[in-house]
């Protein structure tokens, strides 16, 4: 039986035998016209552009913090040479629905060694501006509060990776209403309009909403297509975690293609999924509304990660008048409240297929911590209480997280499976610090690349990088990254195509991934040999 090594040097010289000679005027007028010096050339590398069409075997070479030519550059002068013989020379990956804050942790390192430049953050309608400082904040420093998106940039220091952000729909709402749930009044929509309009100005990549969580999902749909219609004046996309995604899914998606149609905005729908058994009958009705959709010119796209459990906070399930005011956790500890209570959290535990489904993850109060890892109705068992009450006792002392093992894995490999959806891994550019929380942090991209192209083999290499690459590159409206070409910004990763993986579980979800070799950003080595090294060129992206 052949050994892993001789595999590898099979594919070093399949590469080589089958492409060089399709590659050679192509690499001739690079190097003629690009001799160097360069600061740095990844030679003999196969290259996967980003653009699906296959890999090809050349040398890549940087200046500066742009590419400056591929091809043949066997006679180029460099800084520093790097032998990608028998690896993959990608763009470098764009997670488009991130939770970091590299304010806090700019060194990015569950992202780093996913392979991941850029990360844009501010999802699921909650952003970090525009927010007034908390009283007593406002001088303190490294206060998180920021009115807008250019303060928010300012805030950053050296960054290991590139960061984006978008507005959020919640955070705006709650700048101008409050924590209230009723209807915008009309000063009220054109504030909201004004605050977005400013976000675009400075930067902000598209505006994100979380219409399962309040206060998103008090919001009425007329507010969102008048909101979204100041995204398309920008050219911005409306990137939606939509209103249900189990029992209600259909009329969710509906809701969002209504809002895009309506708006002219496009539109990216995050983290797609059917949660619940009782749904999964679903996926053919899904596809097809977005496949009808896109027939008939709708620019929608979506994304999704590679894990048949999702993780939001346990709250979510509780309905959204509970929230209204900010006083959720006093009604909580109202028993006539929570009675009120029961009937909705009941109904909505119930379509993603029961407490026995939500494992209790991060943000545990001090005297719960031991309970990370279990599934609420064992904890219920133990503690000789019914389910409901445990959830509530729990978030009266902690703004506790969930787990939900609730998707399809077949279901998850044909969304991730279609031409309009991306990979976005949904988690936090964050050290391995042994707490809980998602393996998504910690291995999305590489999981993609081993169960789809390594493993189960129905997705091939060249499409499963342009998901990773230039389609998130695309709805951000970012030309500049996504594609491996000569001017293009200089974010590119090496990995090993026969041994990159997650290595993250449920269990222990903050395991760093393995087989990216080398990860360049705007032209500066951030992980050299497997070793994340202490360069920090990474940039805040406008757009």
């Amino acid at each position: 039986m052949p050994t892993a090594s001789t595999r590898r040097a099979f594919l070093r010289q399949s590469l080589v035998a089958g492409a060089a000679s399709a590659l050679g005027p192509l690499a001739g007028c690079a190097s003629a016209r690009m001799g160097g010096p360069f600061d740095l050339v990844l030679r003999g590398g196969a290259v996967v552009d980003g653009t699906g069409r296959p890999r090809f075997v050349a040398d890549v070479g940087v200046r500066g913090d742009r590419i400056a030519a591929i091809g043949d550059l066997a006679a180029a002068q460099a800084a520093r040479s790097i032998d990608a013989r028998g690896l993959i020379v990608a763009p470098g990956f764009v997670d488009a629905h991130a939770h970091s804050d590299f304010r806090r942790n700019p060194r990015a390192q569950s992202k780093v060694f996913q392979g991941v430049t850029l990360d844009v953050t501010g999802p699921d309608g909650g952003s970090p501006f525009p927010e007034k400082p908390a009283d007593g904040d406002a001088d303190e420093p490294g206060a998180r509060s920021c009115p807008d998106f250019a303060t928010w940039a300012a805030q950053h220091g050296p960054l290991a990776i590139d960061v984006g952000c978008y507005v959020g729909h919640g955070t705006v709402r709650r700048m101008v209403l409050g924590p209230v749930g009723r209807a915008a009044t009309a000063d009220e929509l054109r504030a909201m309009q004004n605050l977005l309009a400013q976000a675009f100005e400075q930067g902000a990549l598209g505006l994100s909403s979380g219409l399962e969580y309040f206060p998103g999902n008090m919001a009425p749909t007329d507010e969102l297509v008048a909101l979204c219609k100041v995204a398309a004046r920008f050219d911005r996309p409306y990137v939606t975690h939509i209103r249900n995604e189990d029992d209600r899914l259909l009329e969710a998606v509906d809701e969002a293609l209504a809002i895009a149609r309506a708006s002219g905005a496009p539109l990216l729908l995050s983290h797609l999924k059917i949660g619940g058994q009782p749904n999964w009958h679903k996926i053919e009705p899904l596809l097809a509304r977005i496949e009808a959709a896109r027939r008939a010119g709708l620019d929608v796209l979506a994304d999704a990660y590679p894990y048949e459990a999702w993780s939001t906070g346990l709250a979510t399930n509780f309905p959204g008048w509970a929230k209204d005011g900010g006083r959720f956790v006093q009604r909580l500890q109202d028993k006539g409240e929570r009675a009120r209570m029961r009937a909705e959290t009941e109904q909505a535990v119930a379509a993603n297929g029961g407490w026995g489904t939500l494992m209790l993850g991060g943000g545990l109060g001090a005297a719960d911590k031991a309970l990370a890892g279990r599934r609420i109705d064992d904890v219920a068992k133990e503690q000789g209480k019914e389910p409901f009450e445990v959830a509530c006792d729990l978030l009266t002392r902690g703004s506790v997280s969930i787990l939900g093992f609730g998707i399809n894995e077949a279901d998850m490999d044909r969304i991730l499976a279609q031409p309009w959806c991306m990979v976005a891994s949904d988690g936090s550019g964050v050290p391995a610090s042994g707490r809980g929380g998602h393996p998504r942090s910690f291995g999305a991209f590489p999981k993609a690349l081993r169960r789809y192209v390594r493993e189960q083999r129905s997705i091939t290499l060249e499409t499963m990088v342009a998901k990773m690459t230039s389609m998130p590159a695309g709805v951000l409206r970012r030309r500049d990254r996504g594609v491996l070409a000569e001017g293009k910004v200089a974010n590119v990763v090496v990995f090993d195509a026969e041994r990159i993986a997650d290595r993250a579980t449920y269990l222990e979800p903050q395991r760093y991934a393995e087989g990216v070799m080398f990860l360049v950003v705007n032209g500066a080595l951030v992980v050299d040999s497997g070793v994340q090294t202490e360069a920090a060129p990474g940039r805040v992206v406008r757009a």
